[in-house]
């Protein structure tokens, strides 16, 4: 097949071959599409753009959808209060094992568990979240209970601390006991307002409980002496000693070395006089010591 091709001019026709007029018939199919392309093309992104793929479900699969993510974003919420919660109960717990004298590995036991078999069920979101709820409400009320018995707990531990119950020296035999007896400078019967302990010139003393040292300082009776204000009216003294290992202001803590044993003042011969005060009144220190006195 031949194509001719005629100008308007009065040039000579062109005699186009079969393969020449396949080519020209080719470029003329192509060529309309390849105009239009550079319109069609800035198009393209808002077409895309346009078909959302959900909002081509129906519209009760979108409300389902939408519900079943605020479950989960209060369920997450729910969580936070969990964890937050269990972080308190932990710091709780390590301060009250501190304050009871329990070592926190004794803590770290698994708790036992078992029973039968029975019969599992999948738990719905509702359900869940309630029981999320329950336990959230739970954690709280464990935790109020925690802080309570943490407070007694410690009120119970600083009144142990306070109380004159350690023994001042460590020695096997009281040379005297509280109450009436024959003085030995003038022989006629007085009350003796303490316990003395006989011991070796520079045996240590130490503080029957914890307080603040109110004096330390030497008189003509007890000699050098050690005053312990203990709170609550409570006072120990410790006389007769023959150096001092405080100052006045000094926070003594229970069991502390504060003296050593001495024969200063009206003593007739080196051992501890200790004496325990209630708001100045002088008690039996054997009311309050722990330790054995032999």
């Amino acid at each position: 097949m031949n194509i001719i091709i005629v100008s308007n001019s009065m040039g000579r026709p062109r005699t186009l071959n079969w393969w020449q007029s396949l080519s020209v018939l080719a470029v003329l199919i192509m060529l309309p599409p390849l105009l239009i392309l550079p319109f069609i093309l800035p198009q393209g992104d808002n077409v895309l753009k346009a078909v959302n793929p959900v909002s081509l479900l129906p519209a009760k699969f979108r409300i389902k959808q939408d519900d079943h993510q605020e479950h989960i974003n209060a369920l997450a919420i729910q969580l936070g209060q969990i964890q937050a919660r269990v972080m308190r109960l932990d710091a709780l717990s390590e301060r009250l094992a501190k304050i009871a004298g329990i070592k926190e590995k004794d803590l770290d036991v698994p708790a036992a568990q078992g029973g039968p078999i029975t019969r599992a069920y999948n738990l719905s979101e509702n359900d869940l979240e309630h029981q999320m709820t329950g336990l959230v409400d739970e954690l709280q009320r464990k935790s109020d209970r925690y802080g309570a018995l943490e407070a007694v707990l410690l009120q119970r531990t600083l009144k142990q601390n306070t109380l004159p119950s350690e023994r001042p020296v460590n020695a096997a035999f009281n040379s005297s006991s509280f109450g009436w007896r024959v003085d030995p400078f003038t022989g006629q019967m007085a009350f003796h307002e303490g316990l003395d302990f006989m011991a070796e010139v520079g045996t240590p003393i130490r503080a029957a409980a914890s307080g603040i040292v109110t004096a330390a300082e030497r008189t003509p009776d007890y000699g050098n002496i050690v005053k312990i204000d203990h709170g609550s009216g409570v006072e120990t003294r410790y006389a007769h000693a023959s150096r001092l290992l405080v100052k006045v202001g000094d926070r003594v803590e229970k069991g502390q070395l504060i003296a050593e044993v001495g024969n200063t003042g009206r003593s007739t011969g080196a051992h501890l006089h200790f004496e325990v005060r209630l708001n100045g009144v002088a008690l039996d220190p054997r009311r309050y010591l722990t330790s054995n006195q032999g």
